[in-house]
């Protein structure tokens, strides 16, 4: 009866501890199931939900749009999350077919998190129409890497000398977390919004979360919608915590 009290209150903190994981930058358009088409603008936005990291340490990011398992799709300029809260693309139509299951993943290139695995965020999984390609047949030119802008590296110098130094810029990126669209762009819970995480392993059908190939990030899972992840009661973790202690004295 111990060891059942115990597991519960041990899987509250954990969750608990999970939920803080995702915590900075959410992404709120596109939105789950919304729609861009190929050859015209497509507008990403985010916000800061105010914890830590905050925008100004994940700073300069490399993007890409994906599909499935960090399968890259096309890489995206890249941005200064911290200076920027949106940019607009063109969705290439001849790089993928049209379907539901894109998204795009925003890696930091200076800021780590656990395990040195570069912070990464993805979109929720969207639709692209008036598209032509196949992903069978990545896109050359729509794929090949595109460099940091020395504009980017030197705003964001200025920028964390005034809040916090997160390191050097890193030539590499992570590898994204395993999702499914309609499932966990590590977008976790089917909702409008994305957080940039420090996820380890991508989502593997779109549903929410993601990552890029030069720009490798996590993927965005089929069932997990990209929206934020909702936190415990603050009561609940304590109450947590405290039942351990009693259960162990």
């Amino acid at each position: 009866m111990y060891s059942t009290y115990l597991a519960l209150a041990l899987a509250i903190l954990l969750t608990d501890a999970a939920v803080l994981v995702n915590a900075a930058l959410f992404i709120v358009q596109p939105s789950q199931g919304s729609t861009c088409t190929g050859g015209k603008p497509c507008t990403v936005t985010w916000v800061d939900d105010g914890t830590r990291p905050l925008l100004s340490a994940v700073g300069v990011s490399t993007v890409g749009l994906f599909t499935g398992h960090q399968k890259l799709v096309q890489t995206i300029t890249p941005v200064d999350v911290g200076s920027a809260h949106s940019f607009t693309f063109t969705p290439n139509p001849a790089a993928g077919p049209n379907a539901g299951s894109y998204y795009v993943a925003i890696t930091s290139t200076s800021l780590k998190g656990n395990d040195s695995v570069p912070y990464s965020g993805w979109s929720p999984f969207f639709n692209l129409v008036g598209m032509s390609g196949s992903f069978d047949s990545p896109l050359p030119a729509a794929t090949s890497p595109i460099s940091i802008p020395a504009s980017l590296t030197q705003s964001s110098t200025r920028s964390r000398s005034s809040t916090i130094t997160v390191g050097t810029l890193p030539t590499a990126q992570p590898s994204p977390p395993v999702i499914s669209p309609s499932v966990t762009p590590s977008p976790s819970s089917q909702s409008s919004a994305s957080k940039l995480t420090t996820l380890l392993s991508p989502p593997s059908t779109p549903a929410a979360t993601s990552a890029p190939a030069a720009l490798t990030t996590a993927v965005p899972a089929k069932t997990s919608g990209a929206g934020p992840v909702s936190h415990l009661p603050p009561m609940l973790h304590i109450f947590a915590l405290l039942f351990a202690v009693v259960l162990f004295s």
